[in-house]
C-alpha cells in the first residue's frame, strides 16, 4: 500500500475509535432501565437474524479494536453468558 492509502485508513479507524470511544461514555451514563430495554431489543435482533438466516455485517477494523479493547479491560472468565432468544 502507499503512504496515502495507509495514512487515509489509519485517520478513518482513528475518528472511528474517537467516535466508538465518546458513545461508550454516553452510554455508560444512562439509566439501568434503558439499558434493559436495549439489550431486548438486541436480542429480539439476534433472533431475527438467526430465524431469518441472515448474516449481519462484518465488523470493520475499529471495531474489532474496541472489541479487542474492552475485552482486556472486562474480565469474562468469571461470567456464563447465555442467549436467550425471544420467540
Amino acid at each position: 500500500m502507499d503512504l496515502l492509502t495507509t495514512l487515509t485508513h489509519f485517520l478513518t479507524v482513528s475518528v472511528l475509535l474517537l467516535v466508538d470511544i465518546l458513545r461508550f461514555w454516553a452510554l455508560s451514563a444512562r439509566s439501568g432501565a434503558s439499558l434493559r430495554a436495549e439489550n431486548l431489543f438486541l436480542r429480539k435482533q439476534l433472533a431475527l437474524y438467526e430465524e431469518r438466516k441472515i448474516k449481519p455485517r462484518r465488523a470493520n477494523d475499529s471495531t474489532r479494536l474496541v472489541l479487542v479493547l474492552l475485552s482486556r479491560l472486562f474480565d469474562s472468565r468469571g461470567f456464563n453468558f447465555r442467549i436467550a432468544l425471544l420467540d
